[in-house]
């Protein structure tokens, strides 16, 4: 009897906590942000990394559609790596990269720049023992990246007009 009753209350209570999930809902951020945030015009950045960039800022920015643009964003990407990893004087071949974009969001009427800043991210690879796979780690790496500086970049430009909605 005991067990029974334990069995229907856990039932019970499982169907509450179901119950009040259904009503949570994600939001979108204020309709003035989306429409600011679709009206930055991107200038292309060089090489993959770049590319993958470039992609992955169109995605995000224009989710929405693409309006008039009435901002110019301007990135550059650079990379570096080095060698991180030792264990009691034993030398790895594990490296660690960094990506670092440089944005630039301007005004495109008067030129005046709204927010200068950098974001990074961060890898190790190297795991791998053939230098073929060496390669391949070390370029999905800098694609993944990329499109990580690229949501970062959308986040600060987000919080940028979250800040300055009444500008």
């Amino acid at each position: 009897m005991l067990w029974h009753n334990l069995k229907t209350g856990f039932f019970v209570t499982m169907l509450v906590i179901l119950a009040g999930c259904s009503g949570v809902s994600i939001v979108t951020l204020d309709s003035r942000i989306d429409t600011k945030i679709s009206s930055v015009a991107v200038i292309d950045t060089g090489g993959r990394a770049g590319q993958l960039y470039n992609r992955a800022l169109h995605r995000a920015l224009y989710a929405k559609g693409e309006s008039s643009p009435a901002y110019d964003l301007t990135s550059t990407i650079s990379v570096s790596s080095s060698r991180t990893l030792s264990v009691r004087a034993v030398t790895s071949t594990f490296k660690k990269m960094t990506m670092t974009a440089v944005f630039t969001l301007q005004k495109k009427e008067d030129g005046e720049v709204l927010l200068s800043d950098q974001v990074t991210a961060d890898a190790t690879l190297g795991t791998v023992s053939s230098l073929f796979g060496q390669d391949q780690s070390e370029s999905h790496a800098r694609d993944r990246m990329a499109k990580l500086l690229a949501q970062r970049v959308v986040q600060q430009l987000q919080l940028y007009f979250l800040k300055n909605l009444d500008a």
